[in-house]
């Protein structure tokens, strides 16, 4: 059963509004000192990273701008983001214990008579009967932020988008991407192309890559550590002496 709190402790974190009235919150002075990163700073690290393009040719980009539209329309992050973690929240919520298997590979035995093969949802509303409830209004809330989010998001994301496919096609292959796109079958891939990244064969295909990619670590490592052994190392820092 500890696996199963373990994922309710991850996937239900939204009922951490429900907290017990005991729990002592932090100074609000403290709080808001936390909470408030310099963005301006941040910022600037992100120019430094990634520092302005020079603007495209006009012509281009106006042909661009017409192709994110049908590639990004409004409301594409909301519906993306909630969509997927919804699915997958749904998913997740119907997991049992014997489906946390340890690094050995073996499913947790029951440790008394109460730990049963329930999955996770079962055990959380085994103790909160209004926990569809609960989760049901903690989703109208993630469906309403999630419109406000992607009013910020799209139209940055579509200048993004625009500018960076201005520079990397000419006229014509812009003026071709757009003529297909304005078909019934360009239409329907390009307003589905974000959501095919996030599509559970294609999550299966990552994940399914990792064990293969481990098997290229080792020699990976060696291939630095060859590579760091050619120079000698830095020298030691002289300790501060004590004053």
């Amino acid at each position: 059963m500890r696996s199963i709190a373990f994922a309710a402790l991850l996937l239900a974190a939204p009922a951490a509004a429900h907290a017990s009235p005991e729990s002592k919150a932090p100074p609000a002075k403290e709080s808001a000192a936390k909470a408030a990163p310099n963005f301006e700073q941040m910022l600037g690290v992100i120019d430094k990273l990634f520092p302005p393009q020079p603007d495209p040719d006009p012509a281009r980009l106006a042909l661009a701008r017409t192709t994110v539209q049908a590639m990004w329309p409004n409301g594409a992050y909301g519906k993306m983001m909630t969509g997927f973690m919804g699915n997958m929240f749904d998913r997740m919520m119907q997991l049992k214990a014997s489906d946390f298997p340890d690094m050995g590979g073996k499913a947790p035995k029951a440790t008394a008579a109460k730990d049963k093969d329930v999955s996770v949802k079962e055990a959380i509303a085994g103790e909160d009967p209004y926990f569809d409830q609960r989760m049901a209004a903690m989703r109208g809330i993630v469906d309403e932020e999630a419109g406000k989010i992607s009013a910020i998001i799209d139209p940055r994301m579509r200048e993004g988008l625009a500018r960076a496919m201005a520079r990397r096609f000419d006229t014509q292959q812009l003026g071709d991407v757009n003529a297909f796109f304005a078909t019934p079958s360009g239409h329907a891939l390009a307003s589905q192309y974000m959501q095919l990244w996030l599509d559970p064969d294609t999550i299966r295909s990552i994940f399914g890559s990792v064990p293969e990619m481990m098997k290229l670590m080792p020699e990976m490592m060696q291939k630095f550590k060859a590579a760091n052994d050619q120079f000698p190392e830095p020298p030691a820092k002289a300790k501060p002496a004590k004053e």
